[in-house]
């Protein structure tokens, strides 16, 4: 059983008891349903509606949990409040391993779970998601040890779904960045490609709705990324999404039409979508 479950007032009211001892906290939506887990001290567990509901979207550490607490607060409910577990100061080992088993235990979106964590818990041990060991395999969808900003974008986007190559890069690392024009030779719709769309829109706290436009560079924990130029012209040659030109090819945008937000639905669950807040 929880030390305490209940709205904010309650658990700010609760944690005021419990002052200098680390805990477990899990956020949940209105109905109980966890979706983040975390290691806090104090005031720890507010922090995350604070910077979910600021003013602009911009540097936050996880997109996918900010989006869903603006889709709580946007549909008239609040976060719900679960503090798992105390620990003194000289078990903060036991408090990480605690938050940890919780997070296998709920699992994370990508893993078919509830959680918008980006890690798994034991702070960044356990790594975002599956990659492979394989130096080029690590360039393209790991975390490559001399690369940290191809790393950074790679572990966020692999929290959104597994790909063998990251279809997002560093602006500063791609030498040209083209203007968009549609592939020449046929394109069927990917997932990989609704990874790329997925990835701009939770990074700048865009929903799927009629008409969206998506911009195809963004910022993700002070990395400039830009939807690479092969992606982003198979999108406009299947279908996925109109393009927005611009002078400067990284202030173009992509707008998706209902039937194309349906069919973004289609290829990632709208129940997916759903519950990283985009929906």
């Amino acid at each position: 059983m929880p030390e305490f479950e209940g709205d904010r007032s309650g658990a700010d009211s609760f944690l005021r008891r419990h002052p200098g001892q680390f805990y477990v906290y899990v956020l949940c939506r209105p109905d109980g349903r966890p979706f983040y887990v975390g290691k806090g001290l104090n005031r720890r567990a507010f922090e995350h509606e604070a910077e979910a509901l600021r003013r602009h979207p911009i540097g936050e550490a996880n997109p996918f949990k900010c989006n869903v607490i603006r889709k709580i607060v946007r549909e008239g409910g609040s976060v719900r409040y679960r503090i798992d577990s105390f620990f003194d100061q000289e078990r903060q080992m036991s408090c990480l391993e605690r938050e940890a088993a919780l997070i296998l235990e709920y699992r994370r979106l990508h893993e078919g779970g509830v959680l918008t964590n980006l890690a798994g818990g034991l702070g960044n041990l356990s790594g975002a998601a599956p990659f492979s060991l394989g130096r080029h395999a690590a360039t393209l969808s790991g975390e490559p040890e001399n690369n940290p900003a191809r790393a950074t974008l790679n572990r966020f986007l692999q929290g959104i779904g597994p790909v063998g190559s990251v279809p997002i890069k560093p602006v500063a690392q791609i030498s040209r960045i083209l203007s968009t024009t549609p592939h020449p030779n046929p394109r069927s719709p990917t997932v990989r490609c609704a990874y790329a769309l997925i990835a701009s829109a939770s990074a700048t706290a865009t929903r799927f709705v009629t008409d969206v436009s998506i911009p195809r560079t963004f910022e993700y924990q002070g990395v400039q990324a830009v939807i690479e130029n092969g992606v982003a012209r198979d999108l406009l040659k299947a279908g996925m999404a109109s393009l927005m030109p611009a002078a400067d090819p990284k202030a173009e945008r992509f707008v998706l039409t209902h039937a194309q937000v349906e069919l973004l639905m289609g290829l990632y669950g709208s129940e997916a979508l759903v519950a990283r807040g985009l929906l």
